[in-house]
């Protein structure tokens, strides 16, 4: 028992935790807000770039941003969401320790935590300039295919979200999995977004290993019927980070809709044609 008059305070654990889960707004606007409670024991001891670390030991510099005693995450978030694949309804939980610096673990769909990109990057120094966002400077190609899951819980349902959240859409990802392209192909599950800002995600792996310095691709639909396309690149790179003029004809034409699966598969190396095997979040309601 603790002496009379004195209370027993447990002491103050070294680092702190917290989790956010990727909401709609999160994915939208391409920045996280930090905890209020958090800002308010560690905010004044942050600097203006944060580094995020994963298991597997790449790490990221992404700059803060401070306005009315809040804190995002902003330039630089981008990328790291987009190299691990974050997408609606993950759930990360961020172990602060320190100088600006964060471990981060990331869960996916299936409270499962992810399997991080293999990559032979060297821990990034240095700090950001005006306009740099972090980059992983190499990653190695070790799969083939990349594939998301956008079925989200307690949010505003439309109909087609209903069909995902009643099964629906992890029935159409499973048909994707389950079917076994021929040649080089990655998943995409479409989300919102994609429809209304026209464009597409690459995965990262394919895009490195197939698509280097390439800037026309073709997307062919199940029927032969291609469209004509573009690959969009970022900040001077030469592996392209998303389809963009292109798809929204493809899309629209194809009958595409928030939530449906597609299977990007590689039939033409030397002119890059995609056949886009398409499994509807409908059908499989």
């Amino acid at each position: 028992m603790a002496p009379k008059g004195r209370t027993h305070r447990p002491s103050r654990c070294k680092h702190s935790h917290f989790f956010k889960i990727i909401l709609p707004s999160t994915m939208q606007d391409m920045k996280l807000r930090l905890p209020e409670k958090f800002v308010r024991e560690h905010g004044d001891k942050l600097s203006g770039v944060a580094t995020l670390a994963v298991p597997n030991g790449c790490t990221w510099l992404v700059r803060l941003e401070k306005a009315n005693n809040n804190i995002w995450f902003r330039d630089g978030w981008r990328d790291f969401v987009e190299y691990h694949s974050i997408n609606y309804g993950y759930f990360l939980v961020f172990k602060y320790k320190g100088n600006s610096k964060f471990h981060v673990l990331v869960f996916d769909m299936t409270t499962t935590e992810i399997k991080y990109p293999s990559n032979g990057d060297k821990k990034r120094q240095g700090s950001l300039s005006e306009n740099e966002m972090s980059i992983p400077q190499e990653l190695c190609v070790k799969k083939e295919v990349d594939t998301e899951l956008i079925v989200i819980k307690n949010l505003p349902m439309s109909s087609t979200r209903r069909s995902v959240l009643s099964g629906g859409g992890e029935r159409a990802l499973e048909a994707a999995r389950m079917f076994k392209p021929k040649n080089p192909s990655f998943i995409r599950v479409i989300p919102a977004y994609s429809l209304i800002r026209n464009f597409v995600y690459v995965c990262p792996e394919f895009a490195k290993k197939f698509a280097w310095e390439k800037r026309n691709v073709k997307l062919q639909a199940s029927s032969g019927k291609w469209w004509p396309c573009q690959f969009c690149f970022k900040n001077g790179t030469t592996s392209p980070k998303t389809i963009g003029k292109g798809w929204k004809p493809f899309a629209r034409d194809n009958g595409i809709n928030e939530g449906d699966v597609c299977v990007f598969e590689l039939i033409n190396r030397m002119e890059v044609v995609l056949k886009v095997s398409i499994f509807r979040v409908t059908e499989f309601a």
